[in-house]
């Protein structure tokens, strides 16, 4: 399991769990739960305020969750800036 820690870019951590996903070739709903859940809780505040079922569904392949949780992460990163 990875976290985002506190100042981890977002395409860091998507980049750390793609890496550890090609050895650990996760199902693509455990994959979204794990990245679910090593987000930063802003970033699953931010998912959960802008589309409710948004962190429940997992896309329907393992690049589109990665990508899915890369654009929530840069929306939040962006408006901290």
């Amino acid at each position: 399991m990875e976290f985002q820690n506190a100042g981890k870019l977002i395409k860091d951590y998507v980049s750390r769990m793609r890496t550890l996903n090609m050895v650990a070739n996760l199902p693509r709903d455990l994959l979204w739960e794990c990245l679910i859940t090593g987000l930063q809780p802003e970033v699953r505040k931010y998912m959960k305020r802008t589309n409710k079922n948004f962190s429940y569904l997992a896309p329907a392949s393992p690049e589109m969750c990665f990508e899915a949780i890369t654009s929530v992460g840069m929306e939040v990163e962006n408006d901290r800036i």
